[in-house]
C-alpha cells in the first residue's frame, strides 16, 4: 500500500507500507492491503503503520483518512490517504513538555467560565494534541 500523510504543511509521509492503524472518530481501526475503499474521520490520537519489519509511530491530530485504488506505473495498489491538522514523529516529541501543556490546558478548561466559543475550542484541541503526542510517544519508548 502507499501511504501520504499530510498536514497543512506538507508531506509528513510518503511510503509504501504493509499495514496501518488509526484514530478513528469511532474507535481505532486497521487497513491492511485489498482492504475496500472507505472514508473514515480521525480524532487526534495514535496513528501507526509497519513497512517491513519496521513500525513507526505517529501523534496525529483530527482529520480524515481514504483508502482507494490507484494506478502506480502500470500497477494498481492500495493508496491510504491521511490529512490531519497536525502531525508528529513519536521520536519527536518531548513527552515532559507535552505533559506540561495537557497541565495547563486542562487546568485552563477546568476554569473556564465563557461561552462556548472558538478559545474553548481552542483550548480542547491544544488538550486532544498533548494526549495524542503523550499517547504517541509512550508506545515509541520501551516500558
Amino acid at each position: 500500500m502507499r501511504l501520504s500523510v499530510t498536514t497543512p504543511r506538507g508531506a509528513i509521509v510518503e511510503a509504501e507500507i504493509d499495514e496501518i492503524t488509526a484514530p478513528g472518530t469511532l474507535g481505532e481501526f486497521g487497513v491492511l492491503p485489498g482492504h475496500v475503499p472507505m472514508m473514515a474521520a480521525l480524532k487526534p490520537g495514535v496513528l501507526t503503520y509497519r513497512a517491513a519489519d519496521r513500525l513507526t509511530i505517529l501523534a496525529v491530530g483530527e482529520g480524515f483518512l481514504q483508502v482507494a485504488p490507484a494506478l502506480v506505473g502500470e500497477k494498481t495498489t492500495d493508496r491510504v490517504l491521511v490529512l490531519v491538522d497536525q502531525a508528529q514523529a513519536a521520536t519527536a516529541i518531548d513527552p515532559a513538555a507535552a505533559r506540561k501543556d495537557l497541565g495547563e490546558s486542562e487546568a485552563r478548561l477546568a476554569a473556564w467560565k465563557g461561552e462556548l466559543d472558538g478559545s474553548h475550542q481552542e483550548l480542547v484541541v491544544r488538550r486532544d494534541w498533548s494526549l495524542a503526542r503523550i499517547g504517541a510517544a509512550s508506545r515509541a519508548t520501551p516500558s
